[in-house]
């Protein structure tokens, strides 16, 4: 017999967005624990950039005249070829050179030099945990060797920025001290942010002997300098492009972005938005000013700043290249929020600062940065955090460029740099207009909150709003696929939109109905009634954050479900090797065997295909099947090649034709303690004492349960549903709805309780109470 379900919200949101991708999420994309937020920028990383260990770098030099080979080639970047140690392992033939500007022509006859260093020099293949160029800074300007580690570790929750963290160097076996380590922005960190690196990417960087005037000029600030792409090699170098090799197409990318941004107005938005991505850039011109970056767009409109064509979206976005010149002066923490916003030299700031529109966005953006980021609390947290990891090293570095006396004072002053800007800003007139709050906007199916719809069904959107100054509007922006422009639709709060009662302070809207399987993100703008018509967004951090949805079908299950799993055994059932390995228990609930040949189980939701059930594997009727989770498949046909994490994880049950049969994701898990279905087969899961190859329920001490435990059985029930501890629900109603969040059946709990279900159809249905959901099957 087959069974109708709906699968996990968080599996299908993921599932759905690596078939809209066609690959994995770019590694700064993530999902909430629910899977309903999916966000962008913020983890800490991993590897080579783990912030919590300082790993020892060591470069290795044949050549004995290598530090003149390395002069002499500065100004033409080539590199000399070394070996270089990490983490005990040594890669021969990497490319060092010298590398920044001022931090070389400023430092002298000092030996803390920065160093570039390439490991493609001469084998294309070869990377150092997934990279293949790395900057280790010297610290020039910043005695605290923090500035550049701090902005790229707290602006990288809001805009594309270089992961950052320290090495200890050595160069032949001697102290080089510490180094600020900061990832290049090449083809690696575009596809961390981005869903390919196949797009353009250049860096304005017009300070290499190129023709042009002083900073801010309007010579490589996205300018729009005429059609010729001659002009634009001036000002701008192309660092990578996949356009069939045809070089002049990334370069007309740019010169049609310059252009429309030259055209910018605010009666022609929808044009500037379908070139350029605003919302990216407005998120970077609002971390710039913030964290005062002196080299940098908003401060000198030509350098230091990258230029990113990205073709999944035919869009262009800038975004941030280096951060060394942060926090770097008293003076700075008076810039004003839209520094640079009056000069056409700045076009970046100037066309789109002056669209009320996109200005107001743009502050609503600043103030996220305030409020979640840029707070005295977190810099002086994080300060402590780096103080306490590198002090000692500061102390000892034999090259340093400041004394360990200006290290100290330095820390202090940095703090007090962040205190003062922050103090600044908050008093800003503008920054300091009051926005709505937005305090929550679920979507419905068509009935239940929080449910996905089905194929061809709307989703309506309701937003809780308040505001001490208004509301003049409140807008939906929704949008499909992973990566695009937004449509942006109006919510009204009259009784007519799905929104409950009218003037109730709750907004409706709803997105449209579409095919099974399409990813859809969606986020609320809401606009005040002052004169200013301040904005607030929800997430906060749209549009790098956003809510979504995958639209689902009901899945046809043959009846096997995956019934419990032990993901940490140490002291139970053992495998034929007499070994104590995780598992994953099977539950055939029909009459008759089912055959899995060929059927799959996976802990990897984008690889459904990673173990296979040998043929002529079969679960008897109404039996159980165990799948060793231990990676020894040589030890028998039932032994998987994957482990179970403890804590947590998904495992995923599919059909030869990759069609999704059961999941489950679970959370950290205990030691020897199960995660079941109960009742067995069919039930929620719960974590209980392991019920290996045996059925999951296990009898009830006390039969009289709390409501928090509601009992309902039988479960599949075929003509009637009883609840054991009705009377706990205490006069509260009892609601059936059905898949399609149709309510089916409505009553007044009482003492001794039954539904009777023999009139209704088989498939999956929702018993309400009092907030508590269980799911029941009813077969008829």
């Amino acid at each position: 017999m087959k069974m109708k379900k709906l699968f996990p919200f968080a599996l299908l949101t993921l599932l759905a967005a690596q078939t809209a991708t066609s690959q994995s999420l770019p590694q700064e994309m993530y999902f909430s624990a629910d899977g309903k937020i999916l966000y962008t920028g913020g983890q800490a990383p991993t590897g080579f950039y783990d912030r919590t260990t300082i790993k020892d770098v060591y470069l290795t030099f044949a050549q004995t005249n290598y530090w003149s080979l390395l002069q002499a080639n500065y100004s033409s970047e080539t590199e000399i070829p070394a070996s270089l140690t990490y983490d005990g392992i040594t890669y021969e033939n990497v490319g060092v050179r010298f590398r920044g500007n001022t931090s070389y022509q400023q430092t002298g006859t000092s030996q803390k030099k920065s160093f570039a260093v390439s490991t493609d020099f001469v084998d294309p293949d070869q990377t150092i945990a997934g990279y293949k160029n790395f900057k280790f800074n010297n610290g020039h300007q910043d005695a605290t060797f923090m500035r550049e580690v701090l902005y790229n570790r707290m602006a990288r929750r809001h805009t594309p920025i270089a992961k950052a963290n320290y090495i200890h160097l050595y160069i032949n076996n001697q102290d080089w001290g510490i180094y600020p380590n900061v990832q290049s922005t090449d083809k690696t960190f575009i596809e961390q942010w981005f869903t390919s690196n196949n797009g353009a990417n250049f860096r304005a960087n017009p300070d290499d002997g190129m023709p042009g005037g002083g900073w801010g000029d309007g010579t490589a600030g996205m300018n729009y300098l005429g059609a010729s792409a001659t002009t634009y090699q001036n000002y701008y170098n192309l660092k990578s492009y996949d356009f069939t090799d045809v070089e002049s197409e990334a370069w007309q990318k740019l010169i049609d972005a310059c252009q429309t941004l030259s055209a910018a107005t605010n009666a022609n938005k929808e044009a500037t938005r379908a070139k350029i991505d605003i919302d990216k850039a407005l998120w970077f011109l609002a971390a710039e000013n913030i964290f005062t970056d002196d080299d940098s767009y908003v401060m000198k409109g030509k350098m230091d700043y990258m230029v990113y064509y990205a073709p999944e979206t035919d869009r262009t976005v800038p975004y941030e290249y280096d951060g060394n010149s942060t926090f770097e002066s008293a003076a700075a923490t008076s810039w004003t929020p839209f520094k640079n916003a009056t000069s056409v030299n700045y076009p970046l700031l100037n066309k789109l600062l002056n669209i009320p529109e996109w200005r107001q966005r743009y502050l609503a953006h600043y103030r996220t940065i305030l409020n979640e980021t840029f707070t005295t609390t977190n810099a002086n947290a994080i300060i402590d955090e780096m103080n306490a990891q590198i002090a000692s090293l500061v102390a000892a570095d034999p090259k340093k460029l400041y004394t360990t006396a200006q290290y100290t004072s330095g820390v202090t002053q940095l703090k007090t740099i962040v205190a003062n800007r922050r103090n600044y800003l908050m008093a800003n007139t503008e920054v300091a207009q009051v926005a709505p709050v937005i305090a929550s906007a679920p979507f419905y199916n068509s009935v239940m909150a929080e449910t996905v719809p089905l194929a061809g069904e709307v989703a309506n959107i309701k937003a809780t709003v308040t505001s001490t100054n208004g509301i003049n509007k409140v807008n939906l922006y929704y949008a499909t696929g992973l990566v695009g422009n937004f449509t942006v639709t109006q919510m009204f709060d009259d009784g007519a939109h799905n929104d409950g009662a009218a003037a109730d302070g709750v907004y409706g809207a709803s997105i449209p109905g579409y095919a099974a399987g399409t990813f859809v993100r969606y986020y609320i703008e809401a606009i005040a009634n002052n004169a200013a018509l301040s904005a607030s967004y929800l997430p906060a951090g749209a549009e790098h954050d956003i809510f979504v949805y995958t639209v689902t079908a009901e899945q046809a299950s043959n009846g096997v479900v995956i019934n419990e799993i032990l993901a940490s055994n140490s002291a139970g059932a053992t495998d034929e090797a007499a070994e104590l390995e995780d598992w994953i228990e099977l539950y055939n609930n029909n009459a008759t065997a089912v055959d899995l040949s060929g059927f799959y189980l996976t802990d990897d939701a984008t690889n459904l295909i990673k173990w296979q059930f040998p043929s002529g594997t079969t679960i008897p009727a109404n039996g159980y099947l165990i799948v060793w989770a231990d990676e020894d498949q040589d030890q028998g046909p039932l032994h998987s090649n994957f482990k179970l994490s403890a804590s947590g994880e998904v495992v995923v049950l599919s059909d030869p034709s990759q069609g999704l049969v059961d999941s489950v994701t679970f959370g950290a898990q205990t030691a020897n303690t199960g995660y079941a279905r109960v009742p067995n087969g069919t039930g929620d899961f719960v974590s209980q004492a392991p019920t290996f190859n045996a059925n999951d329920e296990i009898p009830l001490a006390n039969p009289s349960v709390s409501v928090s435990d509601l009992v309902v059985y039988p479960n599949p029930a075929s003509n009637v549903l009883y609840i054991a501890n009705a009377q706990a629900l205490d006069g509260k109603k009892v609601v059936l709805y059905n898949a399609l969040g149709q309510k089916v059946y409505e009553a007044t709990a009482s003492a001794s309780m039954e539904i009777n279900t023999s009139g209704y159809a088989s498939g999956l249905y929702f018993l309400k109470s009092d907030g508590i959901t269980k799911k029941i099957i009813i077969r008829n």
